[in-house]
């Protein structure tokens, strides 16, 4: 299942949208799925290497990875305050190629007018790629997502833009009453 929930923000909704990070630890469920992305990037990545992460909000996994196995990191994301600022679709054209050992993509696509492209972009980065999104949302309550699906289209995007899934996981966190189930991927 892949769905498009609605149109593209404009550029003034979503500067509006993403004036300052995101800053995961406002909730609950994304406390827990940081921490469970954070332990598979580390799986991941061998340490020593650099680590991108160009939506990387408060950049808590890639400052956890880095801290557990070393490596430089790359930052930026939409809204200011990283030296990389603005859409992925830009920032990422900054990257040499396969400049990343390990590219972090977490709750990103969903609110990219075209995650497909992006994530062709990643491929020509990153040796690896760990990406965090949400499983099978079914409604649009979000206004900040743009797109919907399950883990199958996901795993066949993966592939399509030239991942090699390694590890993939579900993170239900509905039953203890948080809005998402998560999927997160592992891929080189």
């Amino acid at each position: 299942m892949r769905r498009r929930l609605r149109d593209m923000p404009t550029r003034e909704q979503l500067d509006q949208l993403y004036a300052t990070p995101h800053q995961h630890a406002a909730w609950g469920d994304h406390r827990i799925r940081v921490d469970v992305t954070a332990a598979l990037a580390g799986h991941l990545f061998s340490g020593g290497h650099t680590i991108a992460d160009l939506s990387c909000g408060d950049a808590a996994i890639a400052r956890r990875v880095a801290a557990r196995h070393g490596g430089n990191l790359i930052l930026g994301d939409y809204a200011p305050g990283y030296e990389y600022t603005g859409p992925i679709e830009k920032t990422i054209r900054f990257l040499r190629w396969r400049q990343a050992h390990l590219f972090i993509c977490s709750e990103t696509i969903e609110h990219l007018d075209d995650p497909d492209a992006v994530l062709k972009l990643i491929r020509d980065k990153a040796e690896h790629l760990i990406l965090s999104t949400p499983d099978g949302e079914d409604n649009d309550h979000n206004p900040e997502h743009v797109w919907a699906w399950d883990a199958e289209a996901v795993e066949q995007m993966l592939k399509v833009a030239g991942f090699q899934p390694v590890v993939h996981t579900t993170l239900d966190l509905r039953p203890a009453g948080f809005t998402y189930s998560y999927q997160i991927w592992g891929c080189r």
